[in-house]
Formats: C-alpha cells, structure tokens, sequence
C-alpha cells in the first residue's frame, strides 16, 4: 500500500487504477547520516519527482508527521547501550 494514501485514509488501487503498481522511492534530505526507503503509488511518486521532497513533504504532513516519529525512534535506538 502506499504509504501516504494509507495515511491520508485514500485507497490508492481507486486513485491509480487496476493496472498500476508501487514504486520503491528514496528520500534523501528526511534523516540525518541515511535515507528513507518508501512505496508510493504512481501518483504520488510523480509528485515526488515534480515537486521535491521538501514540498512533497510538506504537501503531505500526515506522512511527514509518521516519518518523523520514525526518526525519534531510530534515533533512540541507536542511543541505546545494548543496540535495540
């Protein structure tokens, strides 16, 4: 599914039609030493390509909002002792 329909609640096999697929996308500029792997749907993965990802973010802040609590995450589990 992809991941920003998913948390904008639309269903992404309507809005692309039957016959289109996800795309494996990479955002580069969203943390810090790494990038982000994610699966757009066809549209929304134009919308990367044409806008940016500092736009496309911010065009989608229901997505930023779930890539930034990723983050916090990752980010306390590298600050762990024990590596988890």
């Amino acid at each position: 599914m992809c991941e920003v329909c998913k948390c904008e609640g639309v269903d992404y096999k309507f809005k692309n039609g039957p016959t289109k697929g996800l795309n494996r996308d990479t955002l580069y500029k969203v943390y810090k030493d790494h990038s982000a792997n994610i699966s757009l749907c066809h549209i929304h993965s134009i919308e990367l390509f044409m806008v940016g990802e500092k736009r496309f973010l911010k065009n989608h802040l229901a997505y930023a909002r779930v890539l930034a609590n990723k983050s916090f995450s990752y980010k306390q589990a590298e600050d762990s002792p024990f590596g988890f």
